[in-house]
């Protein structure tokens, strides 16, 4: 029975191929959208899986804030990873810190070969690190690897960069030109699905080493992420039920009642953390519900594509149906035919999917940054997925089609006059399925919107042919000065300071306790170099900015933003004079800076200290960079001139650098990714809902030929068939405009309130959106209603 069932249906898609290569086209187009959302989704929700104790894996988040700001950190101060091993030792199994210099770039040099390098992701790791992580090391003993001072970890791909064929093995590696790193062993590149992508990992030891033997004792400064394993049985709100008597013990007496220990899981980082000092940008787990989501609708466009054209064209197979009842055949074997003629067709949609998957992916990982192999789809949970795709749209699409035709007349049937389905129900399809085609163009064209307002609003500050150059720990210390002065000589470039970090990206914390204040609290602050107001365009509205010639602006001044006024509730003149204790000195207001976004727009503006640090000597720390405004139209030959000054003031220091724009539109990466995704599959939403519109608009001209040539022979032109054939349809995506409008306004505005800094929703978007659909619509109808109404009378009617 099988056998005959799967005969009628391959006989059945061969007779009606326009309409079969249709629909496998429409469900084909569904299920790739969907098996790409599918492994996108897969992929993010695999980071950090790969170790084998990652349900017990925790990273411990410090949180100091109040209601005007504060910070949320995810990093920690040295001591706290030790001490919560040593002080719970029945819940903290072991930890973990990572270390960076809270440096951008590290330089690591193959004196043998002068092969000089700045590197971005080199990290120096307690030797517990292989109790905690279980990443790969090729060569070497995880045992003792991390034991010695100056012991140091590569990836393959550094060891050939660095040593070419050479086995590194035992060899030396210089680390910021002040001393020796041996390697101890290779480990396998990094997984790209992890939160935390390395290149080295050197030795505690050696850090140890950088701070006079010792690690650092403040339980202030905070420059370690700290991972913890539980043992086995323990909860995280075990032991963060302790961690406020932990504080209370340990913390400094400035900082009860400020701070707040969090532990957050590993698994959870990369989808659900944004928190300050993150080692690399994570996702967002919005993005997964909202990809998730389009990846469903898709699928249901797909499938209404489908339960349209099944029940249109089923009058035309009432006399198969009439003749299989007069044989005997019952209702369940009638429905399980036609069932089954709907998983045929999905299976073979599948196959095409497959296809068109293979030659998609490459494009899409480089549109969405990732690197997904097409064996991921043999992953148990992908197949599983693809086979609830394929019973799911096969029984869910065809359930109803098949009970519509296994309930025919067997009468009607065989004479030939029983109709089809309801054309309410088919409209009610149409009408869903550019609803939510116009709702995604909408969300789509707000998204793109809203990522264009984030990189083009006024920030406050000048961001464009700002040049950053990596200068920490470099001759910078020795040399800034004459370096600057040299470079200020081209007419290209209007000014030069040290700064920080990268202004309006990240910026760092320290405690202040104005005038008024009862105890210090920890405020946003900036540190820059002179001439950092003239370099960035900031505004001063009160007071003045810090002078060359004021000594002691340099160790007893700093400057405010607005918000710090407000916070303060003081007029932004008379803060002017205003005292303000720091690290046990005593400084003042001097100026009053007009607010700007040194921080994403995620985050509104909060209260900012602005606090010189002039001493050269602080490249070696506190200063990461040389910050050069430019004002040139030809940015090579004026970058070349930088470089080549660089190479004269740092012989053997590479020259790093980026622009602060590029930098900042870094910021809004989830945004820009949503955005390319949701357009992608937005257009083939509507490419799939065309498909499915096309074949129902050609269908109804079947039906209505001889109506059209009557109406032709009586006078009707061609312009008017095609407006009678467009009429019904035009009716049935202005009711879903109608529909749509409410509901993507509703959510999308949910969606934009994530946003500190957010557009107002126009309501030309709105149009926009309706008209477009309506266009391509009517012209997918046009083209068969003109070919319709173009047919000549005599042939239809000859037989009349």
């Amino acid at each position: 029975m099988l056998k005959n069932y799967l005969l009628v249906a391959i006989r059945s898609l061969l007779r009606d191929k326009f309409y079969s290569s249709i629909n496998i086209l429409g469900l084909a187009l569904g299920i790739t959208c969907s098996l790409l959302i599918m492994i996108y989704i897969s992929d993010e929700l695999s980071y950090d899986r790969m170790h084998s104790k990652a349900d017990r894996i925790y990273r411990i988040n410090e949180f100091m804030e109040d209601e005007s700001g504060g910070e949320r950190s995810s990093s920690l101060p040295f001591p706290v990873g030790p001490t919560l091993a040593t002080e719970y030792p029945s819940i903290v199994e072991t930890q973990v810190r990572l270390f960076d210099y809270q440096s951008p770039t590290l330089m690591v040099e193959n004196k043998k070969t002068n092969k000089a390098f700045n590197e971005r992701r080199m990290f120096f790791a307690d030797s517990t690190f292989f109790d905690v992580f279980d990443f790969e090391l090729i060569k070497g003993d995880k045992n003792t690897a991390l034991d010695g001072p100056n012991d140091l970890l590569i990836t393959e791909t550094m060891a050939k960069k660095y040593f070419g064929n050479e086995d590194p093995i035992g060899k030396i590696l210089r680390f910021q030109n002040e001393r020796d790193l041996i390697v101890k062993g290779i480990l396998a590149d990094t997984p790209h699905n992890t939160h935390f992508q390395f290149d080295f990992i050197g030795s505690m030891g050696s850090v140890r080493q950088g701070f006079g033997g010792r690690l650092p004792r403040t339980w202030y400064w905070n420059p370690c992420w700290t991972y913890l394993v539980l043992k086995e049985g323990a909860t995280a709100s075990n032991l963060e039920s302790l961690f406020p008597d932990f504080i209370v013990k340990f913390f400094p007496d400035f900082m009860q009642g400020d701070v707040v220990l969090k532990l957050q899981a590993l698994t959870d980082i990369h989808l659900t953390s944004d928190l300050e000092f993150e080692i690399q940008p994570n996702s967002s787990e919005n993005n997964v519900y909202v990809f998730s989501i389009i990846g469903v609708l898709i699928l249901f466009i797909a499938c209404f594509n489908y339960m349209n054209l099944s029940t249109a064209k089923s009058a035309k197979r009432s006399k198969e149906v009439g003749i299989r009842k007069t044989l005997g055949s019952k209702k369940r074997y009638l429905v399980s035919q036609f069932l089954l003629e709907s998983i045929v067709i999905t299976g073979i949609a599948v196959l095409v999917s497959l296809i068109l998957f293979w030659l998609i992916l490459p494009s899409f990982n480089a549109f969405t940054e990732k690197s997904i192999g097409f064996a991921m789809l043999l992953q148990p949970k992908i197949l599983l997925g693809l086979l609830g795709v394929v019973m799911f749209i096969g029984i869910g699409a065809g359930i109803y089609p098949a009970f519509i035709l296994s309930s025919f007349s067997i009468t009607k049937g065989l004479k030939g006059t029983q109709k089809g389905s309801s054309s309410r129900l088919r409209q009610t399809l149409v009408i869903i399925q550019f609803s939510i085609s116009i709702i995604m163009i909408i969300g789509t064209s707000v998204a793109v919107n809203q990522l264009d307002f984030l990189r083009q609003s006024d920030t406050g500050f000048d961001k464009e042919q700002i040049l950053y150059i990596s200068a920490q720990r470099t001759p910078m210390v020795q040399r800034y000065e004459a370096f600057k002065k040299e470079i200020t000589r081209h007419t290209d470039i209007q000014n030069v300071t040290g700064v920080v970090d990268a202004l309006g990206a990240r910026h760092q914390g320290d405690n202040f306790r104005f005038e008024g204040m009862e105890r210090s609290t920890l405020f946003s602050v900036f540190w820059p170099m002179h001439d950092f107001f003239e370099t960035f365009g900031l505004n001063v509205v009160q007071g003045r900015a810090f002078k060359k010639n004021i000594l002691s602006d340099d160790t007893a001044a700093v400057v405010i933003n607005q918000a710090m006024c407000r916070r303060m509730n003081w007029r932004e003149d008379e803060a002017i004079g205003k005292s303000c204790e720091y690290n046990n000195r005593q400084g003042k207001v001097i100026g009053v800076v007009e607010d700007f976004n040194f921080a994403s727009k995620h985050r509104n503006i909060e209260p900012l200290v602005i606090q010189p640090r002039n001493d050269p000597r602080n490249f070696n720390f506190l200063v990461k960079y040389v910050a050069v405004k430019m004002n040139t139209k030809n940015i090579k030959e004026t970058l070349a001139f930088v470089e080549g000054k660089w190479n004269e003031f740092a012989p053997g220091w590479p020259f790093d650098y980026f622009f602060l724009e590029d930098e900042l539109n870094t910021l809004y990466k989830d945004e820009d990714k949503l955005s390319k995704v949701a357009s992608l599959f937005s257009g083939l939403a509507i490419v799939v809902a065309c498909l499915g519109l096309f074949a129902l608009a050609s269908f109804t001209a079947e039906q209505r030929k001889k109506e059209i040539a009557v109406r032709k022979v009586l006078g009707s032109t061609v312009p008017q068939v095609v407006l009678l054939l467009s009429k019904d349809f035009t009716k049935l995506i202005t009711i879903a405009f109608v529909i749509a409008c409410p509901l993507a306004y509703l959510s999308i505005d949910s969606w934009l309130d994530n946003f500190a800094f957010r557009i107002s929703m126009n309501p030309l978007i709105f149009v926009l959106a309706g008209v477009c659909t309506l266009g391509i619509a009517l012209i997918t109808i046009s083209l068969q209603s003109y070919k319709a109404a173009s047919a000549n009378p005599s042939t239809v009617l000859k037989y009349e």
